[in-house]
């Protein structure tokens, strides 16, 4: 537990969120996954149409033993899982761990070569379905528990993949909580509570206004004045200690967009 998180730390200084590297299911989990949910689920975990940046992880055959924790990594806003969080599995994996217990999908789109494409996202319930079924689907693949680490928006939305219930927006039950599945849990730089641009000095809600859709008043990061948040984020603030047996929250200070505080939070 202690060494994920100073791994994580260690990353952060390096700096080596940055790059395109490829990223793909092995074969292995890709046939497990059509053989055990199907070929729809396969494909909508897979995320073939982005190429070499939609998923990765996997074992080479299905008799490999893995020796660490799997790992489930949850990317950012308007990022793909073969962009930072593929990075950050390549750090891992200078630590020692190997692909079978690396995993990550994409639950959007990316930036799609817009700059301002991160203001087009929300936490829809289609994008919590998607991380949900594959820290699920990696517990049943790998026969251990799973650590989760989300960035960014990642962050609410792994939290809301693990604490379950109804979506906010569609109605749909996700089911129970999926805290016995999970040992360890980090967010970096989750907006849990809005974000909070640093100017000057000053901390200023960044989400005062719900005209875009990142920032609307259902699925947004809606954070208005304070103490005002979105419904998706009153839902996965009103219960706590759901992430996993043990949870961490990493910020910076020195972050202009989400900030370290928000609303005194």
């Amino acid at each position: 537990m202690c060494n994920l998180v100073m791994k994580f730390q260690i990353l952060l200084l390096f700096q080596i969120f940055f790059g395109l590297s490829y990223a793909a299911f092995s074969a292995d989990f890709g046939n497990w996954l059509q053989e055990y949910f199907g070929e729809d689920v396969r494909k909508h975990l897979e995320r073939a149409d982005l190429g070499t940046t939609g998923s990765f992880g996997g074992k080479k055959s299905r008799n490999d033993v893995l020796k660490n924790q799997p790992v489930v990594f949850v990317h950012g806003v308007s990022n793909r899982a073969g962009d930072k969080m593929y990075q950050a599995a390549e750090f891992f994996r200078s630590q020692g761990y190997v692909w079978a217990e690396l995993y990550g999908t994409t639950y959007a789109n990316g930036d799609e070569g817009n700059p301002l494409q991160w203001a087009s996202y929300s936490m829809q319930c289609s994008y919590v379905k998607l991380v949900r079924a594959l820290i699920v689907a990696v517990r049943l693949y790998t026969g251990r528990a799973v650590d989760v680490v989300g960035y960014s928006m990642g962050v609410p939305v792994s939290r809301k993949a693990i604490l379950g219930g109804r979506c906010v927006d569609t109605g749909e039950d996700l089911g129970g909580p999926l805290t016995k599945f999970i040992d360890t849990y980090i967010g970096v730089a989750g907006p849990n509570h809005g974000i909070s641009l640093q100017v000057g000095g000053i901390s200023i809600p960044g989400c005062v206004f719900s005209l875009l859709p990142v920032c609307n008043t259902q699925t947004g990061l809606y954070s208005g004045f304070c103490p005002s948040e979105s419904v998706y984020l009153q839902d996965i603030n009103q219960q706590v200690g759901y992430e996993g047996q043990n949870r961490f929250s990493i910020y910076s200070k020195a972050d202009q967009l989400v900030g370290y505080t928000v609303c005194s939070q």
